[in-house]
């Protein structure tokens, strides 16, 4: 294994030659290797030599005559040089090995399809459909071969299935469009503009966002009936830091919002957004528009949910149960759990990446459940099945987020946690986990959910987070050998024109300082080293840091001085990274929960006095750490000091506290009362709402 594993490494560094002579040594001392003959056919496979990649496999399987995945991978480097007649047997015995396999009936019937049988391919496709059904290709192809069936009525179903599972399916608009344009002239147009919208969203989502611009801006200017337009080029240009006309397309933007129009996603909004109220008015029109609140058929009554007493049932709903920011925040919380009082279980709709991470969850909770087959309606039945008595949402609106669920009210208090630094306006949302510093009193009234205010900070973290004592030489990560280390490791899609500027005149007044970011997407390079050339700072004196796995992240934080945070959107588990480190993080109060999220974290590590009001106040506080050793040094040894006893570290106070507060809004419930404000810094029996 250790020569394949080389071989692999060769591969990856571009060395595809030395990669496939290693594999090639491998089958010379034992010429029936099976992982070594996958390699090679693998490397064949990409390399365009497809016959020998069928010979390889058509070896693998006659090695293994029961192995069904071979016989899927044999049909597709069959399929590769046009051998469909042996293509379609390959299928059919992989099928008979493995019936319930829905991918291997979806390549049967696409291999069908190229041979001219459309009726037996929609057969095939049918049974994909029927063993997944949120199974978009298979939808998509479905269609296909519905439409050369001439049943247009089926295939326009179909494919328009395909998009509601996945709207980036380009393909399957530009196949309804051209359906449509048969007999719907306005059809055909609204599908057109429709498939050039999921190609901008496809763009965007492998990081090309100056292409993305050009085919939003394509929308604009053609008019098209599509909302938010206008928002999402905004959210491109600034993950490129292209601030043409940043002020002028804000204001427009938010002028559309306080107007009634949702001008952009709840997403994109509150990056640059300081007015909650706009937030919320952007919650409400997205939901209201795309996850309108379905019947509840899925509430129990109270007289059942009483007689059937035990551990309140939470259950904890996300994409994110893998290598993920907020895993690496919640994990430790799910293990913390009172498994006398409480019984939880995590629904999982995202991947499953193989990480000990994935691992540690699925360990660290009661039931643990890979939801990512199922539909909305279909988890929200199995939530009822479960008798869940509160479920948390810990997405909101961010990437892959599945509010869907949640619209149908599958269970009786469901709360806002977390994932998302905002209200989501929606009513079927009861709670949101908040504490006094992120949503301060008298702001209540911009959130939709009722807010259960944490009695230190609403993040939770993990107090058994990597700690590594060692880092790599400062010139191994592209930092001089000497000067200070301002970074800011925030999605550059935070930065704005106004706090660049500021970091700017950071730089001009601490000579020999640099700055560290984080390498962003294409682009967003060039433009940010272009402003520092305008604002005359030397283009050397940006260094940014590539992604890497956490434990190697944090390790970097040893050679940083200094944590610069953006506003009006601040960096959230960036800045709990940066806090654990034992870097100092400086941060400007803004006026919604994302622009407060960094405040309540320096007040829960005990550092509040980094929390600025303003720009005047911000740039003096950096200057006077930057410039003065001893008194970064003394806050430093603070945090390190600090790291076991501060309450954002805390994790078995945290899970107490969020335990009380489940505790008390489910009591509540129990008496049949709606939800209402809870303070965990007030006792139980002097809560007014709660006798």
């Amino acid at each position: 294994m250790g020569e394949l594993s080389h071989a692999l490494s060769l591969w990856q560094a571009g060395k595809h030659l030395d990669a496939e002579r290693a594999v090639r040594e491998v089958l010379r001392v034992t010429p029936d290797d099976a992982s070594a003959l996958r390699s090679l056919a693998e490397i064949c496979g990409a390399l365009g030599r497809g016959p020998e990649c069928v010979g390889l496999r058509r070896r693998i399987v006659e090695l293994s005559p029961e192995d069904a995945g071979a016989l899927r991978h044999f049909a597709q480097a069959l399929l590769a040089v046009n051998a469909l007649r042996e293509a379609i047997d390959a299928l059919r015995a992989s099928i008979a090995l493995e019936p319930e396999n829905s991918r291997a009936h979806n390549n049967l019937g696409l291999a069908l399809l190229r041979d001219g049988d459309a009726a037996g391919a929609a057969v095939s496709l049918g049974t994909a459909v029927q063993l997944d059904p949120r199974y978009a290709l298979a939808h998509m192809n479905l269609g296909l071969a519905q439409q050369q069936l001439n049943d247009v009525a089926a295939a326009c179903g179909n494919l328009r299935r395909a998009l509601d599972l996945d709207p980036h399916l380009s393909s399957a608009r530009l196949q309804l469009g051209a359906l449509l344009s048969r007999t719907d002239a306005v059809a055909a147009r609204r599908e057109h503009d429709r498939a050039l919208e999921s190609h901008a969203i496809n763009l965007m989502t492998v990081r090309r966002y100056d292409e993305a611009i050009a085919a939003w801006s394509q929308l604009i200017d053609s008019g098209a009936d599509i909302p938010r337009l206008a928002g999402m080029r905004f959210h491109c240009q600034l993950q490129s830091c292209d601030w043409s006309r940043y002020d002028a397309k804000k204001a427009e933007l938010e002028a559309e919002m306080r107007r009634g129009r949702c001008s952009d996603l709840p997403f994109s909004f509150f990056v640059y957004s300081g007015s909650a109220a706009e937030q919320l008015q952007c919650a409400r029109s997205y939901t209201a528009e795309l996850f309108p609140a379905a019947r509840p058929k899925h509430r129990r009554t109270l007289g059942a949910r009483k007689s059937n007493p035990g551990p309140i049932r939470i259950a904890y709903v996300s994409f994110d149960f893998h290598e993920h920011a907020t895993a690496y925040l919640i994990a430790r919380l799910l293990e913390e759990h009172d498994r006398e009082r409480f019984e939880i279980t995590a629904l999982s709709y995202g991947q499953n990446d193989g990480s000990a991470m994935r691992t540690r969850l699925e360990a660290a909770v009661d039931r643990f459940i890979d939801v990512s087959k199922l539909g909305d309606g279909e988890i929200a039945d199995l939530m009822h099945d479960l008798d869940i008595q509160i479920a948390v949402d810990l997405k909101g609106f961010t990437g892959g987020a599945r509010t869907g669920i949640f619209a149908l009210r599958p269970a009786p208090l469901q709360v806002n946690f977390l994932g998302y630094p905002g209200t989501l306006g929606a009513d079927y949302y009861d709670y949101i986990v908040a504490d006094r510093h992120v949503i301060p009193e008298g702001e209540e009234v911009h959130y939709s959910e009722q807010c259960i205010y944490m009695p230190d900070c609403y993040q939770p973290n993990d107090s058994q987070r990597p700690l590594p004592s060692e880092a790599p030489d400062r010139t191994q990560l592209g930092l001089p050998s000497s000067g200070f280390v301002f970074c800011s490791f925030n999605n550059l899609y935070k930065l704005t024109p106004l706090v660049f500027e500021l970091w700017l005149r950071l730089l001009r007044q601490v000579p020999g300082s640099v700055l560290w970011l984080l390498e962003g997407p294409p682009g967003a390079r060039d433009n940010l080293i272009r402003a520092a050339a305008a604002g005359g700072v030397d283009p050397q004196r940006f260094i940014f840091a590539p992604h890497v796995p956490l434990a190697q992240h944090l390790a970097r934080y040893r050679h940083a001085d200094l944590f610069l945070d953006t506003t009006p959107c601040n960096a959230h588990t960036t800045a709990s990274d940066a806090l654990w480190m034992g870097v100092p993080v400086v941060t400007m109060t803004g006026r919604t929960f994302a622009g407060r999220v960094a405040t309540s974290l320096l007040h829960a590590a005990g550092i509040s006095h980094l929390c600025t009001s303003d720009f005047a106040d911000y740039e003096a506080k950096a200057l006077q750490l930057a410039t003065n050793p001893a008194t970064l040094a003394a806050v430093k040894v603070f945090l390190e000091r600090g790291r076991s006893t501060c309450s954002l570290f805390d994790t078995q106070t945290y899970c107490r506290h969020l335990e009380a507060a489940f505790e008390r809004i489910w009591l509540r419930h129990s008496r049949g009362c709606d939800p209402a404000p809870l303070d965990l810094r007030i006792p139980l029996e002097t809560t007014a709402h709660d006798k």
